[in-house]
């Protein structure tokens, strides 16, 4: 009897509980409508009324307001000084909520802030847009970007078109673009990088008609965008329709990653490189049925090619499972022995030595070391140049391909 007791008392505390629940819940609900948010947090400290602070929790509480929200305590300060500090949240990240965009939107109509403030205030806005549209100011991001970047200061305008042009495609993204580098807001560079963002979600007529004007521009950043798109494997990076493109294979074969003039290998070049020659072989691959490894030794191991760029594959991860299946007399071993010589030829580059020693440490089968460089000073009359072609001063070696 006692424990029956026990539970209806227990079943009575839980209703009214809930009773007093949903009645707090429908007078903070009409406390907002009436513009009560914005009084309970900023009431006079010295009011120390109890039951006035529980309703003032209540209110936040179920306006689903942040009271330590980064951009809500924010006071906007010249210069770099603000900038520094807008950077930092930004880089912490701002939840996507509505009070965040209700916040960012704010602080850039004020007026208050300068241009080294709006700049990653911009960033921040455009970072509150997302697919899932959880603030439910997607339109109002995007309406507001596209307006600023039309913005007389061109650091504005050009963070303002980036962002804008970032959001995925929507219709008259690309005219916003053109805009923002008539007006000088973006270089070409800029335009063109950003213009190659755009294919992989643009419809695809639109990724024709961009991809079409990467290539007549002969643009190298478009084409770095575009290489790591379909180097990704991931067909939201519309990597089917780039494999397929004449446009695409016909922008690859005029912008071949070059290397400079000096002797000896930087990574920079190493990188961009490698990525180019992968996106080529997929996209023979995809046209011939090879193996992309396959296309890759062939094009490696033509005559004179540039001993730079056989290293430059050989120190990518993609090379390693090549490296350890490697068989001797091999096409790969022979690749690496390549390297080998060319390392040697400068054995003051202590990089490139190493390089080779990575190499060599994921074969089985490496090629035999080369023997240590003695360097012995010059003996015996001088010899000069070596007779040169009619018309020419020196013989000059055919160039490397």
């Amino acid at each position: 009897m006692g424990k029956t007791l026990w539970i209806l008392f227990a079943i009575a505390i839980l209703a009214t509980a809930l009773m007093l629940h949903q009645h707090t819940s429908r007078q903070a609900a009409a406390y907002l409508h009436n513009g009560g948010a914005s009084e309970a947090l900023q009431s006079n400290p010295s009011r120390s009324d109890g039951a006035a602070k529980y309703k003032a929790n209540l209110t936040i509480a179920a306006a689903g307001i942040d009271e330590q929200h980064p951009l809500q305590s924010y006071k906007p300060r010249p210069g770099l000084a603000g900038r520094g500090a807008l950077d930092e949240i930004d880089v912490k990240g701002v939840a996507a909520t509505a009070q965040s965009v209700s916040l960012a939107r704010g602080l850039l109509q004020s007026g208050t802030l300068s241009p080294d403030e709006r700049i990653p205030m911009i960033r921040i806005l455009a970072s509150l847009h997302n697919r899932e549209n959880t603030t439910g100011a997607n339109d109002d991001i995007a309406l507001d970007l596209k307006v600023l970047a039309n913005d007389p200061d061109k650091q504005v305008a050009a963070q303002a078109a980036t962002s804008y042009a970032r959001l995925d495609y929507l219709p008259g993204t690309e005219f916003v673009l053109k805009k923002a580098l008539e007006n000088g807001a973006l270089d070409t560079d800029a335009y063109f990088q950003e213009l190659a963002h755009l294919v992989p979600s643009a419809p695809l007529d639109k990724k024709r008609e961009f991809l079409a004007e990467i290539r007549v521009a002969g643009s190298p950043i478009g084409r770095d965008v575009l290489v790591m798109a379909l180097n990704s494997g991931e067909e939201f990076n519309a990597v089917s329709f780039l494999k397929s493109s004449e446009d695409m294979a016909e922008l690859l074969r005029e912008t071949e990653p070059q290397f400079g003039p000096l002797v000896g290998l930087g990574l920079g070049d190493a990188v961009r490189h490698t990525e180019w020659l992968r996106a080529s072989a997929a996209i023979e691959s995809h046209k011939t049925g090879r193996s992309m490894d396959e296309v890759i030794l062939a094009r490696l191991s033509r005559p004179n090619t540039d001993e730079r760029k056989v290293m430059s594959f050989l120190i990518s991860p993609q090379a390693g499972p090549m490296l350890a299946a490697a068989t001797p007399d091999s096409p790969v071993q022979k690749l690496v022995a390549v390297a080998q010589v060319y390392s040697s030829q400068s054995p003051q580059n202590e990089n490139m030595a190493a390089m080779v020693q990575a190499i060599r440490a994921q074969m089985k089968n490496p090629p035999p070391p080369l023997p240590p460089v003695v360097l012995m000073p010059p003996t015996g009359p001088a010899v000069g140049p070596s007779p040169a072609p009619p018309g020419y001063p020196m013989y000059v070696a055919p160039p490397r391909q």
